[in-house]
C-alpha cells in the first residue's frame, strides 16, 4: 500500500507541474539695284537699313530659337521628371503591394509566423491570457493496483480531472511576458519547415489567419525548449521539470518520466499592415510516460491570448 501511495504522490506531483509549462524660324531677304547716285545713296541707305533689319531679324530669330530650345529642353526635362516620378510611384506601389501580399506555401508561412510571433515579447504593450485549460486527451494506461486505489478516490478520471482543474487558469494579464510561449525564453518560435506538418494562411478584412500544426515528437526523457518540433513553439511540459520534482521514494517506484508530443496546433491572427499578432490560440498535446510503472497519460493544454500594441 505504501508503494501504491508513493506512486499516487508521484502522479499528483507530476500533474501539478502541467501548467509550467507597398520652333519656329523666320527668314528675310532684301535686294535693291541703283543707277543714279542719289538713288544709289538711297539704295545704299535702304540696303543698310535692310541689312540692319535683317540682322535684327536674325538676332530675333536666334533669340527665338534659343528660347524655343530652352522651352523644349525644359519641357523634355519636365517630362522626364514626371516619367521618373511616375516610375518611382509605380515601384513604391508595387513594393507596398508585395510587402502586404499574404505568405504562401509552408516555408513562407512558417517564416512569416516566426517573424510575427517573435515580436510579441519584446514589442507588445501587453499580453492577456484569456484561459489555460488542461484536459485528458485520450485513454490512460495505469497499473491495476493504481486503478484500485483511484477507485477508492472516485475513479481515475475524477482524480486526474481534479488535478488538472487545479492547474487550469482563467483570464489574467501576464506580469512577465516571458510566460508567453515559449515560456522563460526571449523568443517565441524557432520552427523550421521541417518541424511543420501543415501550414495555412487566409486573409480577410486586412487580417491574416495562420494555422500551423507541428510534426509529432517521439518519446524522450531529455528534450528541452528549442529541440524536437513542438518544444520550438509551445509551452510544453518538459521531462526534466517532472523528474526534478519527484521525491526520491516515488522516483524509485515510478522511474524516470519521458515525454512525447503528438502533433500540436497554433492559430494566430495577424494585422496585415503592421505584422502584429492580435490573437493566439495554442493547442498543445503531450503525453507523460512512466515506463517502469506502466503509466501513460495523454493531455491537452489549450491556451488563448490577446495581444495589445
Amino acid at each position: 500500500m505504501k508503494k501504491i501511495i508513493a506512486v499516487m504522490m508521484a502522479l499528483a506531483i507530476v500533474l501539478s507541474f502541467a501548467a509550467c509549462g507597398a520652333k519656329e524660324n523666320a527668314e528675310t531677304t532684301a535686294a535693291t539695284e541703283a543707277t543714279e547716285p542719289e538713288i544709289a545713296t538711297e539704295a545704299t541707305e535702304a540696303t543698310e537699313t535692310a541689312s540692319q533689319t535683317e540682322e535684327s531679324l536674325t538676332d530675333e530669330s536666334a533669340a527665338s530659337e534659343e528660347a524655343t530650345e530652352a522651352s523644349t529642353a525644359a519641357e523634355s526635362e519636365s517630362s522626364t521628371e514626371a516619367t521618373e516620378a511616375e516610375t518611382t510611384t509605380e515601384k513604391e506601389t508595387e513594393s507596398t503591394t508585395e510587402a502586404k501580399k499574404a505568405p504562401e506555401g509552408k516555408a513562407e508561412i512558417v517564416k512569416y509566423f516566426n517573424e510575427s510571433i517573435n515580436k510579441v515579447k519584446p514589442d507588445a504593450k501587453s499580453i492577456t491570457q484569456n484561459y489555460s485549460k488542461i484536459t485528458l486527451a485520450g485513454s490512460m494506461t495505469l497499473p491495476s493496483a493504481i486503478n484500485g486505489v483511484l477507485r477508492l478516490l472516485g475513479g481515475a478520471d475524477k482524480f486526474i480531472g481534479d488535478q488538472l482543474a487545479k492547474n487550469s487558469k482563467g483570464k489574467e494579464v501576464l506580469s512577465d511576458k516571458k510566460a508567453f510561449p515559449v515560456e522563460n525564453e526571449t523568443w517565441s518560435s524557432k520552427l523550421t519547415e521541417g518541424d511543420v506538418k501543415s501550414a495555412t494562411c487566409t486573409e480577410k478584412d486586412g487580417v491574416y489567419t495562420i494555422t500551423i500544426t507541428t510534426v509529432a515528437d517521439g518519446k524522450s526523457s531529455s528534450v528541452t525548449h528549442g529541440q524536437g518540433h513542438a518544444p520550438k513553439a509551445f509551452n510544453v511540459v518538459l521531462p526534466g521539470v517532472v523528474n526534478d520534482n519527484i521525491p526520491g521514494v516515488a522516483a524509485g517506484i515510478v522511474g524516470t518520466a519521458a515525454m512525447n508530443y503528438p502533433s500540436s496546433t497554433v492559430k494566430v491572427t495577424v494585422d496585415a499592415e503592421t505584422g502584429h499578432v492580435l490573437t493566439a490560440v495554442y493547442d498543445s498535446y503531450w503525453t507523460i510516460n512512466f515506463d517502469k510503472a506502466g503509466v501513460v497519460i495523454p493531455f491537452l493544454t489549450s491556451t488563448s491570448y490577446n495581444i495589445a500594441w
